[in-house]
Order: C-alpha cells, then sequence, then structure tokens
C-alpha cells in the first residue's frame, strides 16, 4: 500500500525585484495566477487539496484570495529562511509519518509529469531526502548548486552565495522541489543553524544532517531545466507568458484543429475553449472565459473575454470610414 503524501508550498513575502506592490505569487500567466499553476500540478501528481498546506506571511490576504483549492495554510511570521518557512508549517505536519512533497510557491514551470517521478523514484530508492535537479548548458541562474561525491552520490547543496569559485562551475542546480520521508527528516530540522552568508535557516542544509547519519539523498535529474526557474521579475512572467502560450496555441492546433495565423501575434489564456476548424486571424487576444464554436473566424484585432461565439460565426476588427 502506497504511503499517503502530502505537500507544503513555501508562499510567504513580497518580491522587491517584482517592482510591485502584488505579491508574485498572485501575479498572472495567461489569466492563472502563479500559485494556482503550482497547486494544479501537485493535484494532478495525486496530492489531494486536503493534504496541502500552503505557509504565507504577510500576503496572507492575497493569497488566499486567489486559491480557488481547499487547502490549509500556515503563517511564517518573519521570513528567515526555507527551513523556517517548512518548520512555520508544523501543526499540519509534525505527526505525519508519510512523504512530504516541499515547493517553493512562485514556480509556475513545477509540471504533474515530474512531480510523480520524483515521488516514484524517491521511493524506488528507498531515499530519506529526494529534490529535483536541473542541468543547465549554460551558466546557471543565483541556485544552489548540487555537490556529488567520488561515487556520483549527492553529498551537498551549496547556495551559491557560500559557494566557492570551483563549486560555481557547476551547473547542476538544486531546484527546490523536494520530497521527504517526514518521520525521519522532520525532527531533525531543529538541527539546521543559520552561520551563512545571509543569516538565514536553508532547507537545504537537511542533506548535510542526512548524510551525516547515512541516510540516502538522491537527485532527480529534470528533463527540462526551466523547472528550476521561479519568477522574479515581470520579464520572466513576460518569458513565462510566451512559453505557455506557445505551448497553448500548439495544442488548440494539433489536438482540437483550430488553424491559427501568425501565432506570434496571438494570445490565448487559459479556460479558452475553440472549436474545430476554426480560424484565429493575428492580433487576436482571447482572455479566460472565452467559449468559441466550430467553423468560426476569429480576428483580426480582437479581443473577448467571457464570450460566447456560436458555431459559423465571423468577429472582426471593423474599418470605420467616416462620411464624406
Amino acid at each position: 500500500m502506497a504511503q499517503e503524501i502530502k505537500a507544503v508550498v513555501l508562499a510567504a513575502g513580497k518580491s522587491k525585484r517584482m517592482k510591485s506592490g502584488i505579491t508574485k505569487m498572485a501575479h498572472r500567466i495567461l489569466g492563472k495566477e502563479i500559485i494556482n499553476y503550482l497547486l494544479d500540478s501537485l493535484t494532478t501528481a495525486g496530492i489531494s487539496e486536503e493534504n496541502i498546506t500552503v505557509v504565507v506571511g504577510d500576503n496572507s490576504d492575497e493569497i488566499k484570495a486567489v486559491v480557488k483549492k481547499k487547502v490549509h495554510y500556515a503563517i511564517q511570521e518573519e521570513q528567515l529562511g526555507t527551513a523556517h518557512a517548512l518548520l512555520s508549517a508544523k501543526k499540519e505536519i509534525v505527526d505525519f509519518s508519510g512523504q512530504l512533497v516541499v515547493t517553493v510557491g512562485d514556480n509556475p514551470y513545477i509540471n504533474a509529469t515530474e512531480l510523480k517521478k520524483l515521488i516514484r523514484e524517491h521511493t524506488e530508492k528507498s531515499a530519506a531526502c529526494s529534490f529535483i535537479s536541473a542541468v543547465f548548458p549554460h551558466v546557471p541562474p543565483p541556485y544552489g548548486r548540487v555537490i556529488r561525491d567520488e561515487k556520483g552520490d549527492v553529498s551537498d547543496v551549496i547556495e551559491e552565495i557560500d559557494a566557492t569559485p570551483d563549486q560555481l562551475k557547476i551547473r547542476e542546480v538544486n531546484s527546490s522541489i523536494y520530497i521527504f520521508d517526514n518521520n525521519v527528516t522532520f525532527p531533525l530540522l531543529s538541527e539546521i543553524d543559520k552561520n551563512n552568508e545571509k543569516g538565514e535557516y536553508y532547507l537545504t542544509d537537511i542533506i548535510k544532517i542526512l548524510k551525516k547519519r547515512n541516510r540516502r539523498i538522491h537527485a532527480v535529474k529534470a528533463d527540462d531545466y526551466a523547472i528550476s526557474i521561479g519568477i522574479n521579475n515581470k520579464w520572466e512572467l513576460q518569458q513565462a507568458q510566451e512559453k505557455f502560450n506557445r505551448e497553448n496555441l500548439k495544442r488548440l492546433a494539433v489536438e482540437e484543429g483550430v488553424t491559427i495565423f501568425q501565432p506570434e501575434s496571438v494570445t490565448v489564456e487559459c479556460d479558452v475553449e475553440i472549436g474545430r476548424d476554426t480560424v484565429i486571424y493575428p492580433s487576436t487576444y482571447l482572455a479566460s472565459g472565452t467559449r468559441i464554436g466550430e467553423n468560426c473566424r476569429i480576428g483580426p484585432f480582437v479581443y473577448l473575454e467571457n464570450a460566447t461565439v456560436a458555431d459559423n460565426e465571423e468577429i472582426s476588427f471593423k474599418k470605420i470610414t467616416p462620411p464624406q
């Protein structure tokens, strides 16, 4: 019988780099909030809503206002690091003896396929801690570097700010997507200290603590290194929008039989339905809630939101010529 799985999402705090009064987890990509991308991936991977706890801080009201699922919440009063954030969820997990997935809340790229692979390999390897790593083909972002021993096993994860010049050359990084045997790991969180450059309690330090106890650590290499990229500014938000939009347009064309002219100028948000043989012309934006039937002609220069278009209809920008 499979062990029960719970999840904790670390979503406290506001990002100064977003240059926004809105917490970054509530920013939208194709009409859907970042936090909801993550929560949907967790439930699709088989973790029930009631087994998910979201750790929030002074952004509590913002997060609760956009989350659609019936999850639990924990408050991190001060932002003192990722290990401190996980300890803030103590009430929900202290007596839990199953597997615990821990993720950050600002990463919309985390998908159910990779989560399922993480859960499966963690069980197969009988590890105390497993995490998803990403190998970049170029210099990686400022994430923790994965340190391996001579056998190729994970021995440590070093945050970039604390890494040596040689360690900074490593291109395999920690994606901050973990799974733990909770009854083994949770009691050890209190041993994590903040003797580092930032003066924070790093969750990655649990790896060293577990290794000292001869517990197995396993890194699951992601198929796509993009899974490790969180959203920290408006440019990264735009890049995510472009990536997800391309995937959405391809799905509509391949799976739904929709023709899209000049797709680089067309945006289709989440929760939009389009029937087969419909043609979408350039410079068209279809926002969430829109339902379009079959064999329609939409665009160019059209914006629709929560609109319903029947089969065989045509909606386009009408050029108005002033009277002579």
